[in-house]
């Protein structure tokens, strides 16, 4: 066996189903098997067709996913939400087969040039399906990323890489058929699908479907207890609102829920603290990339678990910290290649290590996520982690996100400077009060040179469709309010002369 799909197969007689929360459609194992098999059978495409699924997370998404697993196709999941320009230059790059929408916008966009299928329009051809040999080592699937840089990146990841993957995920989060995963995150990203979407499919557990966070974050815990929800993934962002949200939850049964995953991007500490004691739920800070998928476990089952690590590898890679601090991993879970892009590759995967990126830090057997490499400050020649100042910031009560960046000056190089959103934005006349309430925060707790000089605030701060801080942009936008500030200083200077 192979693909995902041959696992699935494998759990038809068992009795669990996919449940839609919005729409309470339910489909058992078996229907949604079916439904994948008409729809391979309806596109009739050739191995190695590239399938790009522009959909909300529904029953249809997961079936052409299957449908692309069974027939050698690769599966290329983009956010449903992505704008139609960036839509365009995503499909320039990587020249789908086949585009899988409802979204009228794109159907009107892109009509001429790609072929469209809407999966309320039926399923072509009824021709009976002929399942595919799939070679293991052939792409299963295309993962899109500008990332946080703004190049384009296409992961290209195996069957072998996949099933690897969903099987160490399943041993290390003690995943079983008894199980009951709630999948709500964006379904173009890797989050939902690697922690939940592929180990129900491959482990044979009850799946419930969310359309979104925005839907339902007044109800969330409530969907947990109604639902008997045993295992979900949330990002940050989630985090600190369901914080700022402060749901009573004391007549709700969260006892079946083992803990909730959380990654994506750094996790603050007092974020995390907070909602363990606000909610008794824990959360376990989980670490991956989409060139690797989930790479450690940080299980808050284990006794003597403390916050902050990001746990042991899967056993399904093996990581080291490099001299300089970044954190190498190697295993079957390594993507196979970018996209149309050999040389990436091959500057990030040597010797069979995959370059992250990221530094971090082992300690008595576990490991430190610290901060990425490319967002090192440096000030004066010292290098400086934004990670540790924004665990601090974040300390403050009004402080619902933060990012910390380094901008241009002529003196040091980098100066340290805070981007912030706070609870209240409506509060203008506190904002010089909280703004020298973090510093002083900062330097109770940190070296003076590390007390961010420059307090900025923000309605929002730029992100990737993962939810992840754009900090090229945050420094853009903060040296563009530096210079509209130093130009209106210098107009009123002139007009006094």
């Amino acid at each position: 066996m192979v693909t995902i799909a041959d696992f699935f197969e494998k759990n038809l007689y068992k009795n669990k189903s996919i449940c839609e929360i919005e729409t309470g459609k339910v489909k058992s194992f078996s229907e949604v098997y079916k439904g994948a098999c008409e729809r391979a059978s309806g596109l009739a495409l050739k191995k190695g067709s590239v399938v790009t699924v522009v959909l909300p997370n529904s029953i249809e998404y997961i079936e052409y996913f299957i449908a692309s697993m069974l027939s050698g196709w690769i599966f290329n999941p983009l956010p449903f939400f992505t704008q139609v320009q960036e839509l365009d230059k995503i499909l320039l790059y990587t020249g789908p087969e086949v585009l899988i929408t409802n979204r009228e916008d794109i159907k009107c966009n892109f009509n001429d040039r790609y072929v469209i299928i809407d999966p309320k329009d039926g399923i072509g051809n009824h021709q009976e399906f002929v399942k595919e040999m799939v070679d293991e080592d052939t792409p299963a699937a295309l993962y899109y990323s500008s990332g946080t840089t703004g190049s384009p990146k296409g992961v290209l990841y195996s069957h072998k890489n996949m099933v690897s993957l969903i099987s160490s995920v399943i041993r290390g989060f003690c995943f079983s058929e008894k199980d009951r995963q709630l999948a709500f995150l964006p379904y173009g990203h890797t989050a939902s699908i690697n922690y939940n979407i592929l180990p129900a499919l491959m482990v044979g557990c009850d799946l419930y479907i969310s359309q979104g966070f925005e839907g339902i974050r007044g109800r969330f815990f409530k969907i947990l207890s109604e639902y008997k929800i045993t295992y979900t993934e949330i990002v940050p962002t989630v985090l600190l609102m369901l914080n700022k949200l402060n749901i009573d939850v004391s007549n709700m049964d969260l006892s079946n829920i083992s803990f909730i995953g959380c990654g994506s991007s750094s996790l603050p500490l007092s974020a995390q603290s907070e909602f363990m004691d606000k909610y008794g739920v824990s959360i376990a800070n989980l670490y991956g990339l989409s060139e690797t998928g989930p790479s450690h476990v940080d299980d808050p089952r284990i006794q003597g678990w403390s916050q902050g690590t990001i746990g042991n590898p899967l056993d399904v890679n093996k990581c080291k910290i490099a001299d300089d601090g970044e954190i190498l991993l190697k295993g079957e879970n390594i993507f196979i290649g970018y996209y149309k892009n050999k040389k990436l590759y091959n500057e990030v995967v040597k010797n069979g290590w995959f370059h992250t990126g990221d530094l971090g830090m082992e300690k008595d057997g576990k490991f430190y996520f610290v901060d990425r490499k490319k967002d090192l400050i440096i000030l004066g020649g010292i290098n400086i982690i934004p990670m540790e100042i924004e665990d601090i910031i974040y300390e403050h009560p009004e402080v619902l996100e933060c990012a910390v960046v380094g901008m241009d000056s002529d003196l040091h190089g980098e100066e340290v400077a805070a981007a912030v959103i706070i609870q209240d934005c409506s509060l203008e006349k506190d904002k010089r009060v909280i703004s020298q309430e973090i510093k002083d925060i900062c330097k109770k707790r940190l070296s003076n040179y590390k007390v961010p000089k420059k307090i900025f605030f923000l309605k929002s701060l730029p992100k990737t469709h993962s939810n992840k801080i754009i900090r090229r942009k945050v420094v853009e936008i903060l040296n563009a309010i530096k210079f509209k500030k130093r130009q209106g200083v210098k107009n009123e200077k002139n007009s006094r002369d």
